[in-house]
């Protein structure tokens, strides 16, 4: 009788099933893998050494992490993508220009995902590009759910601002900007960093890049 796994749909699931804690870890031993999936321990082994013979994973001792492949194939991804292709050049003036830390963010039903990051040695950031959360726990993904329902007061306009925010003891605020992506599709671009070191002009800039992105877009 044929396992599950001889199934290609069902091989491209577990795949993914598999791959999945590496968002938020970066070396996991068989026993973790298998404790976090709930694969067979024998199962989760034949697809890891699948992976590791194709350039997917690597192996260092006991310790799987993602392969050069995985990493080529994301980059190539991220390059060829229209929304971060087209943000990428204001995020990083917006970051000279102010010094915060910068977002680009999109919504995948109702989680957050961060596309990129763009941030210096002065302002400490626990994000990552590719990092997923739950839009509700995040200010970018309260505006942009806010936006996709149409329940956003200043829908087409304004930022989202959040005070009081605590990092690491520090107090933070975060500026976020909404826009549209076109193809139906939204997306944010936001500030973040301490109370003190907001400049005044902030917002005003924010709004600017995110107006010239939905024009960019839109063409």
């Amino acid at each position: 009788m044929s396992e599950v796994l001889d199934n290609p749909s069902s091989v491209m699931a577990r795949v993914g099933l598999l791959l999945e804690p590496f968002r938020d870890a970066d070396g996991l031993t068989l026993t973790e893998l298998c404790r976090r999936t709930g694969f067979p321990r024998s199962s989760a082994h034949r697809m890891l050494l699948q992976l590791v013979r194709v350039g997917w994973m690597r192996r260092t001792g006991t310790t799987y992490r993602l392969g050069p492949k995985i990493v080529e194939l994301g980059a190539l991804a991220q390059a060829h993508d229209r929304i971060h292709s087209a943000a990428l050049p204001a995020m990083y003036d917006l970051h000279r220009e102010t010094g915060l830390v910068v977002h680009l963010t999109v919504l995948d039903g109702d989680q957050l995902v961060y596309l990129e990051k763009v941030s210096g040695i002065r302002v400490a950031d626990s994000s990552w590009a590719g990092q997923r959360r739950p839009a509700e726990e995040t200010v970018a993904g309260l505006a942009l759910l806010a936006r996709r329902d149409g329940t956003h007061p200043q829908a087409g306009s304004g930022c989202s601002l959040a005070d009081g925010i605590v990092h690491g003891g520090t107090c933070f605020r975060h500026m976020v900007a909404t826009f549209a992506a076109g193809d139906g599709e939204i997306a944010a671009l936001s500030l973040a960093g301490p109370t003190e070191a907001i400049p005044e002009d902030a917002a005003r800039r924010l709004r600017r890049a995110t107006d010239r992105l939905e024009v960019t877009l839109a063409t």
